[in-house]
């Protein structure tokens, strides 16, 4: 019979599987998720149907201990074109599972925004975010991840 590989280099390559995946360490996280749990710089990536049009965002900042902070938002949109803006992105919301709810301005925080219903997962890394309950062409979905 013969077999593609020497069994000696298939061993070789489990074993470097094995010790790659013997370092990554599966975060246990427990108790109650809250607003304090998301303090610290954030990365969130936001896109879909805004007053704008179809959009693309970034929006980049640092949450305090009440998940409130000052954030620049850089969008990409068929409508509005590139804008870069000093917004608030504000946890309303948060149940002791992570779900919740979060806003986040935009024109420089005067006359528009959007509210996000909210996971925050288990380890406290990411949270994804979803525009379900505005009016009009607000159709937004991202995922954040702590920096």
């Amino acid at each position: 019979m013969n077999f593609p590989h020497k069994p000696i280099r298939l061993f070789a390559g489990v074993l470097s599987v094995l010790a790659v995946a013997s370092l990554s360490q599966v975060s246990q996280a427990t108790g109650l998720i809250g607003k304090e749990d998301l303090a610290g710089p954030w990365a969130i990536t936001l896109t879909g149907d805004t007053g704008c049009g179809i959009s693309t965002s970034l929006v980049t900042g640092t949450l305090d201990a009440n998940g409130t902070g000052l954030v620049t938002l850089r969008s990409h949109s068929s409508g509005c074109g590139n804008i870069v803006s000093t917004e608030k992105f504000q946890v309303l919301t948060m149940s002791s599972n992570g779900s919740g709810t979060a806003s986040l301005t935009c024109n420089n925080q005067v006359g528009c925004g959007w509210t996000f219903k909210i996971q925050v997962a288990p380890d406290r890394t990411v949270f994804n975010l979803v525009d379900i309950t505005d009016v009009g062409n607000n159709f937004l979905e991202g995922v954040a991840i702590h920096q």
